[in-house]
């Protein structure tokens, strides 16, 4: 993004699809109750099958998807909610 140099993309490096962006937001963009307006989350979009969805929703952390497709993808709050493991985890599914 031109406008966000902070923000990264993992690609598929073979058609080049996305399958995970970081991004800085606003954290009221995806925790509407948030008392500060000027706090600021960093998150992590990634691709999941429709069918897990609800599952994964309801670990603190992770939120239907800001930016993308709310079926196939979550954000997931990188602020040491989920354990480095799950996460990588999820983003490595995102990437099948």
């Amino acid at each position: 993004f031109e406008s966000a140099e902070d923000y990264g993309v993992f690609r598929y490096p073979k058609n080049r699809k996305w399958y995970g962006l970081i991004m800085l937001l606003p954290r009221q963009k995806v925790e509407k109750d948030c008392p500060d307006p000027a706090e600021m989350l960093e998150i992590l979009n990634v691709k999941i099958p429709p069918e897990s969805r609800e599952t994964l929703l309801k670990n603190d952390g992770v939120y239907p998807c800001y930016h993308m497709n709310r079926n196939n993808w979550i954000s997931i709050a990188l602020d040491d909610r989920l354990p480095d493991g799950t996460i990588l985890e999820l983003l490595r599914r995102s990437r099948e």
